[in-house]
């Protein structure tokens, strides 16, 4: 991994809470580019400080779940001064934007790789922090990709991993309402294949998570 990102040709391809997303032609192919902007309410040495232990964070993230055997982009620059990752472009669709239209045996198959992919990373000991539908991209071969890993973290305790299961339920829940249960059915059933009785205690916990919020 080079640093210095230094492309030219970009074009925004999308918009986070915390970075841009530029689309960008390098050595002779499509990349995508994250690049974390400044925060204007924070004091100039802590948005700097933030920024590089986020952009730092994320490719470490990236890495370490490829290595899992999770499909992410690879990183191929860091840019310190930008604070911007140069990775691949993953071509495909959203899994939120496909499960709107899809037959439900489609995606009931989508939705188990997707849960499989969440077995992978908590077999390793990650969390994803933000496993939405929008951060899985289903690339014309129908193989999932996740993507956006700032919010990853390593080292995961049941409880972190059970809320990255929240999070997706809540997802379902008021994103694909109409097929929040067959999503949901699939996407357990596939982590339960990936992680047998370890799931157990991940799922108990996941419940009593969703408990928790009802009386709060």
């Amino acid at each position: 991994m080079e640093e210095g990102v230094g492309v030219v040709n970009e074009e925004i391809w999308a918009l986070g809470a915390e970075s841009v997303i530029l689309r960008v032609r390098r050595w002779g192919r499509t990349l995508i580019e994250k690049r974390r902007r400044a925060k204007p309410y924070l004091l100039p040495e802590i948005d700097s400080l933030l920024r590089r232990q986020r952009t730092n964070r994320e490719c470490r993230m990236l890495n370490r779940v490829r290595r899992l055997g999770v499909r992410a982009p690879t990183v191929y620059a860091v840019d310190w001064s930008s604070y911007s990752i140069l990775m691949d472009f993953v071509q495909g669709e959203q899994l939120k934007v496909i499960a709107q239209t899809c037959s439900d045996d489609d995606l009931m198959d989508l939705c188990k790789e997707f849960g499989r992919m969440l077995g992978l990373l908590h077999t390793g000991g990650v969390v994803h922090g933000d496993p939405t539908t929008s951060n899985i991209i289903v690339d014309p071969q129908r193989r999932l990709w996740l993507v956006d890993f700032g919010l990853a973290e390593w080292n995961a305790t049941v409880e972190m991993m059970a809320v990255d299961l929240h999070l997706v339920r809540r997802t379902l829940e008021t994103t694909h309402w109409d097929r929040q249960e067959i999503m949901l059915d699939a996407v357990l059933q596939g982590y339960w294949d990936q992680m047998a009785s370890s799931a157990d205690e991940i799922l108990s916990r996941m419940e009593e998570i969703r408990e928790r919020g009802r009386y709060h």
